[in-house]
């Protein structure tokens, strides 16, 4: 919204000589409630009106694992874990049965974590009914001084901890160890990972807990956070501050400890002015990664004056992270792979400046070269000024687009950002006071206070270089070699300014564009606040493609993108959208459709039209250079996921569950031999050629008044051409996937550093095409019961899992079958090798007491309230009601009715029917249906194992065998990763035959503008069910129902086939402080603009467009959003001649 930045007001007496440069700021947002009770403990009450009825609330305890004992190690986490299981008040996970009853997300990572520094709980609750919130508070007093730590209690959760450790004995956990205690050597923190030691979590007692409990749960080291749609305003804010007074206010200061506890234990780092220069060999690496870390003091960050610090960090991380960029795209001879600058909180007390790369086999010492000689050549003559002024730019539209949005936060966003300000000091202001203060300060942001940031990356900084490979190419002496070569070189004053390539001053060159196209039918129906999204798909994609040109069409999208689907070259375009938040990404490896897809600010709408333009107007020739780099790297791709033991588990899984059929099969070193890139490129330009076969659709912030002429400025004006022709549903060429006959028992033996199982059983799921949207809706509900039911006896009762996933997925059934539409139904977990025969039997019991007796009448409630609560939430998405409109069109209702509208009340007419008619014999006869009855007679239980590690024939005579068929052999094969101790544990990802994206040895998704970023989709990809009725179940998301079929694509973190060979991307927090059960808490430092730009520049696109997917699939309703449905909402529709085009008015906040 042009103007907007400039119509802010400034913030009086905050800049520097003013009396308040140096005084920490007011805590906002404005009406917030914060405050200490008399026992120490401090609490932050706040409004927040989204999402509507929901409210956010949450315990921290200033205590982790640095505190601990050595006899403790991993006590901190397992009390995080009793805190669950059992309270004075509640006994045998009563408290989860609490939080599922009334609708909250409860489930692995998504509740609590434990740090080196802290213990935080988080609970997101209803508002209504009247007292709900009051049970809920109690909770979190029971966490924060009544955790039972009985010795049976402790037994119970030590299976699913143990678990928990042995997910992340992979090789980027075992890294992420080695570099921990390399980078904290000499202090605490360095033997002091929260996950604790294996001696520890198997045999500690209930005395040693109880004490820690005991001894740092403490009312004066807590913080309560509340936030949320509180009704009666102020009044309101001071019940809920009666309520914390009350049910925690008692306990008095010291608590368990007495009056004169023992001091909280803080600790630092041990500076040291030589590097430490390590290489860490794993031979299950999958790639050859550079980190230099330079520690530092972590200070809290206030006032105003640390506020221009962080600006500073941002500015100074964006300009850097484009050069390196613009390196890593240098076709001749790029030194890495990617790379990335940031700045990294490592503990309450430490930080780091980090750089990091991934470079080609044998070149990490070239990377690092490179990475110290940039930071060097920057204190030598500093960034250019065009660097600078591209990176202010940025600042400047994210600050506008937060003050645009400023009543769109979430109140989970913001009672996380008042947990930091209690754990880490930092600032929160509100985003109406950040904009106006990034505003206000901005000025103080210098190119020489830019500059001057390199000098905090000195070799003398308590440096700390590690290399890691899966087989020796460099020494420590070599690494400390480089270090000195640069250090000499930058004394000596060899190395030279920066270079700055020209850069376009347009897009498109005025007058360049054909007359406009006209507009045939507009259609409008309100409006919001909102970022804009679209997605172009059009049907056709690889299944059409011969046997002989498949190989060659897959790489389309990898070989593509360097070039630059848009005309110009990723590197040249960042500069160009440089402060536009734009951009868009393509994909041309889907089995039934092609699709672009971006996300871009309302403000820039008019470039991202001419983005999608450009992409039809563009067509692509070899570059023999940049192949030669691309195909590098896809041979590297390809060996690094062969040393995956889960891509032979995956391979066979996938193997077994479609047939064999080739589709499915990983890219080997074959194929990449056979590429044909001329090939490869026609495929891509055929694919963007006649807008006559997509349909685009745009929703969020849109006027249509100046919509319209737009799109038929951009969009209109592009020819139709006589082909392709533009297919109609019942021609799109079918994969021919087959599902095995009978039961199928395999294990997948696999060589492995530490040992780890995998198992996943898969049935086959058959939804009737006469009831496809009540009986698939149906579906998705039985598996989230059927997860929630293996939850409660697999971790909770039997203490065998961490976590389970059960996701349906139909992706591979083509939008072109008219008969009952063909899935599969996956069950997902990962155990100790000794149990997956128990658990698959048990997995398969629960399954099969649901088709015999059905769900008890509790249980249909808690499933049917889950379902209504994520319903609403979704009503508040924008990225949800973009789905709705792309499933829509693409669904086989449309092609019949032509009315999305129609399309969409079909929807949610089969919604209300299923859950007013939701009942045990209703379930019960869904899933005898759906499923195969009794359901172990037809299934495959494929599990992962640790080479020669079988049980001894648990599995009778069936075990590898199929009618008949011999197993193929896998032993011995390459071993592999499998999670880190270092944040969340995720769910082991269900593997899918999914049509959704081929497997590949890709370089990664292409963007059209440099700064393209994966968007987060709360859907995964995988085509979860063959319709989408709105408001399925969130759990179960491996995909939008769709009555077609049609397969998700990659657009989001879908359970893919066999694993792509992407490019490794290093990331600079690598060293980021290791937490356990919880996604990673990131330290915001400013959270203004510097939250957005921040995020932008970790990546070395920082600059150009920091809201762009990835390369994305239109695949229904599941393409990139939430299920979620209401009416169809506010939109402008206005068909263009000869594109069809959506354009939406409705809103809704990206978390």
């Amino acid at each position: 919204m042009p103007g907007v930045y400039d119509s802010l007001e400034i913030v009086e007496g905050v800049g520097i000589g003013d009396a308040g440069y140096k005084e920490p700021l007011s805590l906002g947002p404005p009406g917030v409630c914060h405050g200490k009770l008399e026992n120490g403990l401090t609490y932050y009450v706040c409004q927040c009106a989204r999402p509507k009825e929901r409210i956010a609330i949450g315990l921290a305890v200033r205590v982790g694992s640095v505190a601990e004992r050595e006899e403790e190690q991993g006590v901190a986490h397992i009390l995080e874990h009793l805190a669950f299981n059992a309270t004075e008040r509640y006994s045998n996970h009563d408290i989860v049965k609490f939080l599922e009853s009334i609708g909250a997300d409860f489930g692995a990572c998504q509740n609590a974590y434990t740090s080196a520094d802290e213990t935080v709980f988080e609970l997101v609750v209803p508002s209504e009914p009247a007292g709900l919130l009051e049970q809920a508070i109690g909770v979190l007093a029971e966490f924060a001084f009544s955790i039972r730590c009985a010795q049976e209690d402790i037994e119970k959760e030590r299976g699913a901890v143990m678990e928990e450790w042995r997910m992340g004995r992979d090789a980027a956990g075992r890294s992420q160890e080695a570099h921990w205690k390399l980078i904290m050597e000499g202090s605490q923190y360095a033997d002091r990972l929260p996950i604790g030691t294996e001696a520890v979590i198997k045999g500690v007692g209930s005395d040693t807990v109880r004490g820690f409990f005991d001894r740092w749960y403490r009312p004066e080291e807590m913080a309560v956070v509340v936030v949320g749609d509180l009704a009666g305003g102020a009044a309101g804010c001071a019940a809920v501050v009666e309520t914390i007074t009350r049910l925690l206010g008692s306990t008095p200061r010291g608590g368990r400890a007495g009056p004169s506890p023992p001091p909280m234990p803080k600790f630092s780092y041990a500076p040291h002015e030589e590097p430490r220069c390590k290489v860490m060999v794993d031979r299950e690496a999958a790639d050859s990664s550079v980190l230099v870390s330079f520690k530092t003091v972590r200070e809290e960050s206030l006032t105003p004056e640390e506020y221009v610090d962080g600006l500073l960090d941002i500015v100074f991380e964006s300009c850097l992270g484009n050069r390196l960029y613009k390196l890593s795209r240098d076709a001749d001879a790029p030194p890495f792979i990617s790379a990335c600058v940031g700045k990294d909180p490592l503990t309450s007390t430490v930080q780091s400046n980090t750089l990091s790369a991934s470079a080609m086999e044998g070149g990490a010492l070239r990377a690092l070269e490179c990475l110290l000689t940039e930071v060097a050549r920057v204190r030598l003559h500093g960034f250019d000024a065009r660097e600078i002024e591209r990176a202010l730019l940025s600042v400047r539209s994210n600050v506008e687009s937060m003050f645009i949005e400023r009543e769109n936060d979430y109140c989970q966003d913001l009672r996380d950002e008042l947990l930091r300000h209690f754990l880490n000091g930092e600032a929160v202001l509100g985003p109406e006071m950040e904009a106006r203060l990034s505003k206000t300060l901005l000025h103080h942001v210098t190119k020489e206070a830019v500059d001057a940031k390199a000098s905090a990356m000195r070799p003398s900084c308590s440096c700390v270089v590690k290399v890691v490979e899966h087989q020796s190419h460099c020494s420590d002496e070599d690494l400390a070699s480089v270090v000195k070569r640069v250090a000499a070189a930058e004394a000596s004053g060899d190395i030279g300014p920066w270079v700055e390539d020209a850069v376009p001053e347009h897009l498109i060159a005025p007058g360049a564009l054909p007359p406009a196209g006209s507009v045939v039918s507009t259609r409008t129906f309100g409006g919001a606040l909102g970022e804009v999204l679209i997605t172009g798909f059009a049907r056709g994609g690889l299944s059409e493609v011969s046997a002989d040109r498949l190989v060659s069409a897959r790489m389309a999208t990898d070989i593509a993108e360097p070039l630059g689907v848009c005309g110009l070259k990723p590197s040249v375009l960042s500069d160009v959208l440089a402060g536009k938040r734009v951009g868009l990404g393509i994909s041309d490896g889907g089995a039934f459709s092609r699709s672009f897809r971006g996300v871009q600010s309302p403000a820039d709408i008019e470039v991202a039209l001419q983005l999608c333009h450009l992409l039809f107007k563009t067509r692509l020739e070899v570059d023999e250079k940049e192949l030669v780099q691309v195909m590098r790297l896809a041979r590297q791709s390809v060996e690094a996921q062969l040393r995956d033991p889960r891509y032979y588990y995956t391979k066979r899984v996938l193997q077994i569950n479609s047939g064999g059929h080739a589709f499915f099969a990983p890219t080997t070193m074959a194929d990449l031999d056979a590429v044909d890139a001329a090939v490869a490129l026609d495929y891509h330009n055929a694919n963007y050629v006649n807008p006559a076969e997509f349909t685009v659709v745009l929703t969020g912030n849109l006027d249509s008044t100046t919509l319209v002429p737009l799109l038929c400025q951009y969009l209109g004006c592009i020819p139709a051409v006589d082909l392709p022709v533009p297919r109609k549903l019942q021609d799109v060429t079918p994969l021919q996937v087959t599902f095995p006959q009978g039961r199928v028992v395999e294990d997948v033996q696999v060589a492995m550093v530490n040992s780890l199982t995998q198992t996943q059983i898969t049935l086959p799921a058959t939804v009737p095409r006469a009831d496809i949207l009540r009986q698939s809706f149906m579906l998705l509900l039985g598996c989230r019961l059927l997860e929630t039911r293996l939850m409660q006896r697999m971790r909770f009762k039997a203490g065998g899992i961490y976590t389970v996933q059960v996701s349906p997925t139909f992706g591979h059934d083509a939008p072109s079958n008219t008969g009952d539409a063909v899935g599969q139904l996956c069950i997902a977990f990962s155990c100790d090798p000794g149990a997956r025969a128990k658990l698959s039997q048990m997995a398969l019991t629960e399954l099969a007491k649901l088709q015999d007796k059905g769900p008890s009448t509790a249980e249909l409630s808690t499933i049917a309230n889950l379902e209504r609560i994520q319903f609403e939430n979704n009503q508040q998405e924008n990225d949800y009601w973009h789905e709705v409109l792309v499933g829509g069109y693409q669904s086989r209702l449309f092609d019949a009715c032509r009315n999305v509208q129609q399309v969409y009340e079909r929807r949610l007419v089969a919604r209300t029917e299923v859950l007013a008619s939701l009942s045990t014999a209703t379930m019960r006869a869904s899933l005898r249906a759906l499923l195969p009855f009794p359901c172990d007679a037809r299934c495959t239980i494929i599990s992962m194992v640790p080479d020669g590690s079988g049980e001894g024939g648990d599995e009778g005579e069936d075990e590898g065998e199929e009618e008949g068929e011999e197993p193929e052999g896998t032993g011995g094969g390459p071993p592999s990763p499998v999670a880190s101790p270092r944040t969340r544990r995720a769910k082991p990802p269900a593997v899918a035959a999914s049509g959704g994206a081929a497997p590949t040895a890709g370089t990664g998704a292409a963007g059209a503008g440099a700064g393209s970023r994966k968007r987060s989709t709360r859907a995964s990809g995988g085509g979860a069910t063959p319709e989408a009725v709105p408001g399925s179940s969130k759990r179960c998301k491996a995909g939008a129902p769709k009555e077609h079929g049609e397969p998700d694509a990659a657009a989001a973190p879908a359970p893919k086939a066999a694993p792509k060979a992407a490019a490794p991307v290093a990331k600079a927090k690598a060293a980021s402080k290791p937490q356990v059960d919880a996604k990673p808490k990131v330290a915001a430092k400013p959270t203004a603009a510097a939250k957005a730009t921040k995020a932008a520049a970790a990546s070395p696109k920082a600059s150009s467009a920091p809201a762009a997917p990835a390369a994305t699939k239109a695949g229904g309703a599941a393409a990139g959003g939430k299920d979620k449905s209401k009416s169809v909402p506010a939109k402008a529709q206005a068909k263009v001649k000869p594109a069809a085009v959506e354009a939406s008015g409705r809103s809704g906040r990206r978390r």
